[in-house]
């Protein structure tokens, strides 16, 4: 394949673009909130994002819960905060910001470009109660298993603008798997289930040996549903920006810049529960991310760790996704 395939369908109802390069397949539903659904290696089959299969794809109005209506698997993007907060600081001291952020819950302007060598998914959001502007650019190229993703935030006000970001991909993962980070990863804990699974919330390496009622739970390879746990912890800045996850036919790597995207999260289901109450979830969220999470208001009144878009400015960063295939774990 000498270029890129794109194709114009729907998913679910939904209109959507894919685009397909002979190694990767890619499919974004700009409805629901610019989000990509699927992710495919095609030498393997493997599809490496998870489906909710008990949740349907819908659009859903600002302030509604993400967590209860609109967790459908995916990777979407959250900004400026993760969880529901309001924003700390003035001029917009009090603003509220809705739970995973602004961008899920509106349908970006996305623009699909043709290129030479590939192909470009230009997405643009605006801001709802706060005045920014949110870009993401997926570059493609044909033959190519490797996308970059391009951020750019800016603030279109007088007055500095505080955030926090996390990429979301959920993906779909399976027991024997390895989730891996650079050696000196030091993590931070947001939540757990049970609330006491890890007691300590600092100072956290991975990968983490956890007790539960008497079983020691090792995570260096990913235990089955029944481990019973979920948790998300969150980094230090890094001296190393890259994470992956690898399967026995292949490996999804993430690299990026440190000095831009300094952090690393991962939220991990592992049979922990479900916000309806059904099966519990299995899957992971490998998130590369800026600032404490998974509060804005914690992140600037507590943690301090946070990144800010000067006034009239602009903040960017980027990441490299990658599909290996061959021999992984």
């Amino acid at each position: 394949m000498t270029h890129c395939i794109i194709t114009y369908s729907a998913i679910d109802g939904f209109d959507a673009v894919e685009v397909d390069t002979g190694v990767l397949s890619l499919a974004l539903i700009p409805e629901l909130g610019g989000k990509i659904s699927t992710l495919r290696d095609r030498r393997t089959g493997r599809e490496w994002l998870w489906r909710n299969p008990r949740l349907p794809y819908q659009r859903l109005d600002y302030s509604r819960s993400y967590v209860l209506e609109a967790d459908t698997g995916g990777w979407d993007e959250c900004f400026p905060s993760v969880a529901p907060c309001h924003y700390p600081m003035a001029p917009w001291l009090g603003v509220p910001i809705q739970d995973h952020g602004e961008l899920w819950s509106q349908t970006p302007v996305v623009v699909v470009e043709e290129t030479a060598s590939g192909a470009q998914l230009h997405a643009t959001w605006q801001g709802r109660r706060l005045p920014y502007t949110f870009e993401r650019t997926i570059h493609l190229q044909a033959g190519s298993a490797c996308l970059r993703c391009e951020y750019l935030v800016t603030n279109k006000a007088a007055a500095p603008l505080s955030f926090i970001w996390s990429m979301h991909p959920l993906l779909a993962i399976e027991p024997g798997m390895q989730l891996l980070f650079p050696p000196d990863t030091c993590f931070n804990r947001w939540a757990s289930i049970p609330n006491d699974l890890i007691t300590q919330d600092s100072d956290l390496r991975y990968p983490l040996t956890l007790q539960l009622e008497r079983r020691a739970i090792d995570l260096k390879v990913l235990p089955g549903r029944t481990a019973g746990i979920a948790l998300k912890l969150w980094s230090n800045p890094l001296r190393e920006g890259w994470a992956r996850v690898q399967a026995a036919d292949g490996t999804l790597q993430i690299r990026w810049d440190t000095a831009k995207l300094p952090q690393v999260a991962f939220w991990m289901n592992l049979g922990g529960g479900a916000p309806d109450g059904g099966e519990p979830y299995y899957n992971l969220g490998l998130e590369p991310c800026i600032g404490a999470q998974d509060s804005l208001a914690d992140a600037v009144t507590k943690q301090k760790v946070y990144a800010t878009v000067p006034a009239n400015g602009t903040y960017d960063w980027a990441l490299e996704l990658e599909l290996e295939a061959g021999h992984g774990v």
